[in-house]
């Protein structure tokens, strides 16, 4: 089969235009998705009713659900065939495309792992979220934040034409900022945890599996594990506002809105798990927190404190070695570098240690082959990966689903893009799920990092309370 390359048709459209077409043509569709890159990335990209949705519950099957209704299944390692699925489109690159011309967008859950890794089944899937779940669009959208460029795409060889799904977003997005709650102002947050949540686990409950995990380093077993906490509430507004809130006042580098038949997905995480550009790796582990200051003068002040701070530092130099290994499992050994070591980076309110892990692909590797070699990232586990994963299983309650996963893409073309799902809700059955934690070592205080843990989730209630408010 000869290659073939997307039908495309470009316009001037702001970011806003983008995610006010996206949310008005998602209001009408049960099935969408938005990457919107909230600080200092490049793109956009959005989908509404996909052509196929590629789901796996079961370890070694996937499903194909077609728009109109045909099911299939495919037995074999499940990302194994979602990449196969996606290449077999054989789609050339179009070089005035942005890099995103085409794929599958979804994410993998945390328990994804469990696949190809021996971890015991000892908590409650209470979620039942897909262990992979991806869309791949018959005709889709890129925005160039650089160039305030919209690019509407369709698959060639389906008699769909480009220039009506440019007038279609075009349309939306006019119709769509004149519907909107909310001002383009800037928000403060100035909010406490909601009264009446469900928590996974009380305070006294996770002083004691602090206390566990102690135990643990104390034995050797491990350096540092990753515990956490999860939060529940009903939720009265749309997911689709909920995250319209969320980008108002905390734009995250790693931004998804996700609508599905049985769950909702609002998310804005700052951290990278895997990019990959044709054989060129890189990854951003992120570790080390402080508050934002009211003023620049109190920013300094937090950010000397966190750079001074020897536990932080020390922690941080975990998570760069943990990535520095699994780098050495996909990539060409001495390719590998940390080419950018603990800087500051400033989010909306908090300042966060990171640094930057690259290396080249190695060649005989599926891209399968390399997201199993980094998945799931270590930040949001421990050190050693593995181990910690069986603690993470034996102490926390219930399966993490999403949480700490990932969400991003698949291209055409082989590259890829997934993110580490943090500061993220999970909507089922009308309750927002809502899960942060703390990375604890020897002289973790147990009652501090369960105020940690309740408080990341912060932003996101904030969202919710917004959501619910312009009802």
């Amino acid at each position: 089969m000869d290659k073939l390359h997307p039908n495309y048709k470009k316009t001037d459209m702001t970011k806003e235009q983008f995610f006010y077409a996206y949310k008005e043509l998602a209001k009408t569709v049960g099935q969408h998705v938005l990457l919107e890159s909230g600080r200092t990335g490049k793109l956009c990209i959005a989908g509404v009713d996909p052509l196929v949705t590629l789901i796996s519950k079961q370890h070694q099957s996937l499903e194909l659900q077609w728009r109109d209704g045909k099911k299939e299944t495919r037995e074999g390692e499940p990302l194994e065939l979602v990449s196969a699925f996606v290449e077999s489109m054989k789609m050339d690159n179009v070089p005035e495309l942005p890099d995103f011309q085409g794929g599958a967008i979804g994410f993998i859950s945390y328990d994804y792992a469990r696949t190809y890794e021996p971890i015991p089944e000892m908590t409650a899937d209470d979620l039942e979220t897909p262990d992979v779940f991806f869309y791949l669009f018959d005709r889709w959208a890129v925005l160039d934040l650089e160039t305030e460029t919209a690019y509407f795409m369709t698959l060639p060889g389906r008699g769909l034409d480009a220039s009506e799904v440019e007038r279609e977003w075009t349309e939306a997005a006019e119709a769509g900022i004149a519907s909107r709650f909310l001002s383009p102002a800037n928000y403060t947050i100035d909010y406490t945890r909601p009264e009446n949540v469900e928590v996974s686990v009380t305070g006294p409950q996770f002083e004691q599996m602090v206390r566990d995990v102690q135990r643990y380093i104390a034995d050797g077993d491990v350096n540092q594990v990753n515990l956490t906490v999860r939060q529940s509430k009903f939720l009265s507004a749309d997911p689709l506002s909920m995250y319209e809130a969320l980008r108002s006042f905390n734009p995250s580098p790693y931004m998804a809105s996700i609508g599905a038949k049985e769950f909702a997905v609002v998310s804005g995480s700052p951290e990278l798990l895997l990019k990959k550009r044709g054989m060129e790796l890189s990854t951003r582990p992120i570790g080390g927190t402080r508050p934002r200051g009211a003023t620049e003068f109190e920013d300094e002040a937090y950010e000397k404190d966190l750079l001074s701070d020897e536990k932080e530092k020390g922690e941080h130099i975990m998570l760069v070695e943990q990535e520095l290994e699994d780098f050495g499992r996909v990539c060409v050994p001495e390719t590998v570098e940390t080419d950018e070591f603990m800087v500051v980076e400033r989010y909306s309110h908090v300042m966060h240690l990171v640094s930057n892990v690259r290396g080249t692909a190695a060649p005989e590797l599926s891209n399968a082959d390399i997201i199993r070699g980094v998945f799931p990232g270590g930040s949001i586990t421990g050190s050693p990966k593995l181990r910690t994963m069986e603690i993470i299983e034996e102490l926390e309650p219930t399966r993490r689903g999403l949480y700490t996963g990932s969400i991003g893409w698949i291209g055409f073309n082989g590259d890829i893009d997934l993110n580490i799902v943090i500061r993220t809700a999970y909507i089922k059955d009308g309750i927002v799920h809502i899960q942060a934690g703390a990375g604890l070592v020897a002289d973790s205080s147990p009652e501090a990092e369960y105020v940690e843990s309740l408080n990341k989730a912060r932003a996101l209630w904030q969202a919710k309370e917004m959501a619910e408010a312009a009802k």
